[in-house]
């Protein structure tokens, strides 16, 4: 394959063309685009397998991206321009259901269909181009190709295609009334593309007379010059308005200049013959030849970055692709939620193991010490106490003095609760609570007392005692 530049972030993008006969591969970079392969596989005889081609070309050349864009062959899909009075696309897809009926000759249910807007050419009528093709056709092609492990993002038509690639190669615009014919020969066939002054694809007509039949064989030339000469004249009777005034000769051209001469003569017309291949590399131009079929619709459709406007991928395709889409991503998530529950169970069982651990050799260094902890706790609070004892912050005389230089003859106290490392509580009986209060402020003056607290003391029911009770929390000062 050969090498172009692959600039970070940027995939490599496939379009398979498929018909029954012929099928072909392209690869590009899309940034900056750059063709990176072709190949091709062909039938030589009639055949009514429409995925024969296909099979022969992905047998040889495997597919390298598992995305790609499908692109039809004008022997799969029939294109008609129509013409219908309205303005309103809810409107114009009621009067198409009807029209398929009309316009071919099988059910509605064995029927494809896409459409696409070119413009109005008079007052409340639109024109639009519409392609029908037969679903069984396009169902065998889809089915082999999920077979395959292939998923088409979209299914067009090869005719869009050379419109596409009109559009990158008209340089001067066409003026009003002006077309430009695209000729490209293919292997088998002929494509013949009308495009009108803004770029879009009016007309389109196969010839079934390609670079095979022309290799060497003068009546088959002549044969298709004539159904060329034919063309205006086709135009005319198909209602599309203009004249062909431009002219591009495509694909593996056989006597091009020849072709050109004739056709300038009879359509008084400016031809040349192009190379669609031109810009690529040369491994890739001498690949293209060897495989003589045309890659002008994948250059351009490719070339344009973007999905055809007709897409003929039937919906119950589109649905199960959805479908496929979505389930990956649910297979994707729950394998992600696996593994995080896997990670979170493994980092627990974790822990559980290393607190075993260290649980173990805790007990181990708990048995080893036997009953050396407990004896020391015993013996640290003996000591405390023993401490507290020998050596308190106030002795009981020095309480007992203070509360006798702050007592007076109407407090009378009933009790001193002192225990150690508490404070002292003081109850006691007075006139008011004045007193009480008064009481309080000569003990706070007393060096033994930090601070004290004063409320009173609620009676029980029916005491006839005169006056208040009272209690006092006092908090000694350190000695």
């Amino acid at each position: 394959m050969p090498k172009s530049p692959n600039p970070k972030g940027a995939a490599p993008r496939a379009v398979l063309y498929v018909s029954p006969r012929t099928a072909k591969l392209m690869i590009v970079q899309p940034a900056p685009f750059a063709v990176q392969r072709v190949n091709a596989g062909t039938v030589p005889g009639e055949t009514d397998d429409p995925v024969a081609a296909l099979r022969a070309l992905l047998e040889v050349q495997p597919l390298p991206v598992r995305e790609v864009g499908l692109l039809f062959g004008r022997e799969m899909f029939s294109l008609r321009t129509l013409e219908l009075p309205s303005r309103e696309p809810k409107e114009i897809a009621s009067m198409l259901e009807l029209q398929l009926g009309k316009l071919t000759p099988y059910p509605r249910s064995e029927i494809v269909s896409s459409w696409s807007v070119i413009g109005s050419f008079r007052d409340g009528y639109t024109t639009l181009l519409l392609a029908v093709a037969r679903k069984a056709l396009l169902e065998s092609v889809l089915q082999f190709l999920k077979g395959k492990g292939i998923a088409p993002l979209w299914a067009g038509v090869s005719s869009e295609g050379l419109e596409a690639w009109a559009a990158s190669r008209l340089k001067v615009p066409l003026t009003e009334g002006q077309l430009l014919a695209i000729i490209d020969v293919d292997f088998f066939s002929t494509d013949c593309a009308i495009i009108s002054p803004e770029g879009r694809l009016l007309f389109t007509q196969s010839i079934s007379i390609g670079h095979d039949q022309l290799q060497g064989s003068e009546p088959a030339l002549l044969r298709l010059m004539a159904e060329l000469i034919r063309l205006p004249r086709i135009l005319v009777h198909e209602g599309v308005k203009g004249t062909i005034s431009r002219g591009v000769v495509t694909g593996v051209v056989v006597d091009g200049e020849r072709i050109v001469e004739q056709l300038a003569n009879q359509w008084g017309a400016e031809l040349q013959v192009v190379d669609p291949l031109e810009a690529a590399p040369v491994e890739v131009r001498e690949r293209a030849k060897l495989t003589r079929t045309s890659y002008t619709a994948l250059v351009g459709l490719l070339a344009a970055n973007r999905a055809p406007r007709i897409d003929l991928m039937p919906a119950e395709a589109r649905v199960s692709q959805a479908l496929q889409v979505r389930s990956r991503h649910l297979a994707r998530l729950a394998t992600t939620v696996a593994t995080i529950f896997g990670l979170a169970a493994l980092l627990f069982v974790e822990r559980l193991l290393l607190l075993g651990h260290y649980r173990g050799q805790l007990e181990q260094r708990l048995t080893a010490l036997g009953d050396a902890p407990q004896q020391v706790l015993k013996e640290q609070a003996t000591m405390t106490e023993i401490r507290d004892w020998l050596r308190p912050s106030r002795s009981p005389l020095e309480i007992f003095r203070g509360i006798a230089a702050a007592a007076s003859p109407d407090v009378s106290l009933t009790q001193v609760n002192l225990t150690a490392g508490k404070p002292v509580v003081i109850r006691g009986r007075t006139n008011t609570m004045a007193t009480a209060f008064t009481f309080s402020e000569r003990l706070k003056k007393e060096a033994a007392f930090a601070s004290i607290e004063v409320r009173p003391v609620l009676r029980q029911r029916g005491a006839s005692v005169l006056g208040v009770e009272f209690e006092m929390v006092c908090e000694l000062s350190a000695s």
